[in-house]
């Protein structure tokens, strides 16, 4: 099945780009079973870290049910992006799990991946122009072309980060670091 997941804003640009104050939904995109929404909340760990750095919990809610919960991650952008690199905990359709990211100059060292503990790893890669998903058993499990993604399952762990990948805006792993210079 193909479609596409297009962010769509509760507010301003600079609002969603700013650390959240409360809980409340600041993005959304809908999609062929229903509206995926974003809510973040200030984080509730009192680490300096977490306090200094403003960290956040993410859900993502499908039709208002949660399906995935990120913490410690931070507002969108720069700082999600320092969050990632050093990888973040999440829990996705019940599963905990790891999500990590890195940026590189050499194509195959760019990534965005979600690791769970039985080892299994659900991994974004570019292929050519193209993003291709790779599933927890090795094997394609989407792929987006032309701003529109192809994938059998939906309601998956899988469907999941894809949304949260096209909501977080996380596809600037994937691309070339000369590409911010202009």
């Amino acid at each position: 099945m193909k479609f596409k997941i297009t962010r769509k804003l509760h507010s301003s640009l600079l609002e969603y780009a700013e650390p959240a104050r409360e809980e409340r939904d600041y993005a959304y995109a809908e999609t062929p079973i229903g509206v995926v929404t974003l809510t973040r909340s200030p984080s509730k760990s009192n680490s300096p870290d977490a306090l200094a750095n403003k960290h956040e919990d993410w859900k993502l809610l499908l039709n208002g049910e949660s399906r995935m919960m990120i913490k410690e991650i931070a507002a969108p952008g720069y700082p999600a992006r320092s969050r990632l690199r050093t990888g973040v905990d999440a829990t996705i359709c019940g599963t905990s799990c790891r999500i990590r990211a890195g940026g590189a100059l050499r194509p195959s060292r760019r990534f965005f991946e979600t690791k769970f503990p039985d080892s299994s790893t659900i991994r974004f890669h570019t292929n050519g122009l193209n993003i291709e998903l790779e599933g927890p058993d090795g094997h394609t499990a989407g792929k987006r072309s032309a701003g529109k993604w192809q994938m059998n399952a939906l309601d998956t762990p899988e469907f999941f980060a894809v949304c949260l990948f096209e909501i977080g805006d996380f596809d600037y792993f994937l691309s070339s670091p000369l590409l911010t210079l202009f």
